[in-house]
């Protein structure tokens, strides 16, 4: 269905996470006694995103991001919403509306930082995306979930 998207094809994203974000999550987890007090310190110390929360009755952690310039990314001569707000070098440049799955990439970045604390047991996936028409990009992170094969 989609034969020419990036994770697709490659099954990675291309961009990596920071080893040192990897190595202040970790200690940040073994540090809390729950995971509603680990969501708490990541958020007081940033370590990704702009907000992470935590919904226990779902038990998703959710990491937000609003403008590509928090990490970086953006496409500044692209004035439109997806050139200010895209995160990813590989279609923040578009002009058009992608479907949700192709931020399915950027949300596996952030498999470093979270597989090591629940095993393959996470199921990390786009919650929200404005490279889809959302105001900003949700990543939710479900605990005790796979992937459907």
């Amino acid at each position: 269905m989609y034969d020419t998207h990036y994770f697709t094809i490659h099954k990675t994203c291309p961009c990596q996470i920071e080893n040192e974000a990897v190595r202040k999550t970790k200690e940040i987890f073994n540090k809390s006694s729950c995971l509603t007090d680990f969501v708490v310190e990541m958020q007081n110390q940033q370590i990704i995103g702009r907000l992470i929360s935590y919904d226990k009755e779902t038990n998703t952690i959710f990491i937000h991001k609003r403008y590509a310039c928090e990490c970086g990314g953006g496409h500044p001569q692209n004035k439109t919403r997806i050139g200010e707000r895209c995160h990813c070098g590989h279609y923040n440049h578009s002009t058009a509306y992608c479907p949700k799955y192709y931020c399915k990439c950027g949300a596996e970045f952030f498999r470093p930082v979270f597989a090591p604390l629940f095993g393959e047991d996470i199921l990390i996936e786009p919650y929200k995306t404005v490279l889809s028409g959302d105001d900003e990009c949700i990543i939710a992170i479900r605990i005790n979930e796979r992937e459907a094969i």
